[in-house]
C-alpha cells in the first residue's frame, strides 16, 4: 500500500499553484455524451494512464476546517471576492494512518484560485487523534515553509478553526492535449457527514444533490473557444457554490426533516 502511495504522481504535484477556476452544475445522465464531445480536446489525466489499473476515476475526500459560525461559508453570501478556506485531503475513499494527506489552504478572489498544500507524510495521521484542536494537532507535523504555516496558525486564531464537513466524491479527471494545465473534472457521487467524531476510518455518509455531479474547468490561461462551445451546447450554468457549501446545504436540508 505504502509503496503504491509513493509513486501516486498526485504527490508530485506542485504545493502552490495560482489558476482560473470555473464551476458547473450538470447533471449525471448528459456526463457521458460531454465525456465524449471533450475527447478530441481532452484525454484521461496522466496519473490514471501510469498508475495501470484501468480506472477511469479516483476517489478524494476531503475534511473542512471553520468556525463555529461558519464564517468560510458565509463570505460568498456577504459578497466577498477574496475568500479563504482551509481543508484537509487525501486522495482515498477514507482518512487512515497507511496514506498520504495535504492540509491545504485555498485563496478564491472571484474565479482566480491560489492554493499552497502542505504535506503530511504516511502515519502523521492516526487512530488517537483528538478531534478538537486537529488542525493545531496538524500544524505542528506538516511540511512546508514557514511563510505558509504561519498564514494557517494566523487563520486558526482569528477563528478557532474546527472540523465541519467531511466530503467525499468521486473524481474523473481530464487534461487538455495541447496544454496539460487545462485540466476538467468531474466530481460524481457526492456524500458529506457534519462534524465527523472521528477521522480515521469515517465512513458515514449522506449521498447528496443525487443525480447531479460538479463539473470544474482549470486553467492557467484563457478559456479555450471549444470549451466555451461546449458548455453552451449542453447548456451548463455556471455555480458560485464549492462542494462544501452544497454539502452544508445538504445537511442543513436533512437536520431540519428530522428536527
Amino acid at each position: 500500500m505504502m509503496l503504491a502511495l509513493r509513486k501516486d504522481s498526485r504527490l508530485a504535484s506542485p504545493l502552490h499553484f495560482r489558476r482560473i477556476e470555473v464551476k458547473f452544475l450538470i447533471p449525471d445522465r448528459i456526463i457521458p455524451a460531454f465525456v465524449d464531445r471533450i475527447a478530441p480536446y481532452t484525454q484521461p489525466d496522466p496519473f490514471l494512464v501510469e498508475e495501470g489499473r484501468g480506472r477511469t476515476e479516483y476517489p478524494v475526500s476531503s475534511l473542512y476546517f471553520d468556525s463555529l459560525d461558519l464564517h468560510s461559508l458565509y463570505e460568498k453570501d456577504a459578497g466577498l471576492l477574496s475568500r479563504r478556506k482551509v481543508r484537509l485531503r487525501t486522495y482515498e475513499e477514507i482518512f487512515s494512518e497507511n496514506a498520504y494527506a495535504f492540509l491545504e489552504i485555498k485563496r478564491r478572489h472571484d474565479f482566480v484560485v491560489s492554493k499552497d498544500r502542505l504535506s503530511l507524510s504516511v502515519g502523521h495521521l492516526h487512530s488517537a487523534l483528538p478531534m478538537s484542536g486537529l488542525l493545531n494537532h496538524l500544524l505542528e507535523r506538516v511540511e512546508a515553509s514557514e511563510e505558509v504555516t504561519h498564514e494557517a496558525h494566523i487563520l486558526q486564531a482569528w477563528y478557532n478553526l474546527q472540523p465541519t464537513v467531511l466530503v467525499t466524491y468521486n473524481r474523473q479527471p481530464f487534461v487538455g492535449m495541447q496544454d496539460r494545465r487545462f485540466r476538467i473534472t468531474i466530481d460524481s457521487s457526492l456524500r458529506s457527514v457534519w462534524k465527523p467524531h472521528v477521522l480515521i476510518g469515517q465512513r458515514m455518509h449522506s449521498r447528496c444533490h443525487p443525480n447531479w455531479s460538479v463539473l470544474e474547468m482549470k486553467c492557467n490561461h484563457a478559456i479555450p473557444a471549444w470549451f466555451h462551445e461546449i458548455i453552451q451546447d449542453f447548456q451548463l450554468e455556471r455555480t458560485s457554490h464549492s462542494k462544501y457549501a452544497l454539502s452544508v446545504e445538504h445537511l442543513r436540508e436533512l437536520w431540519e426533516q428530522h428536527s
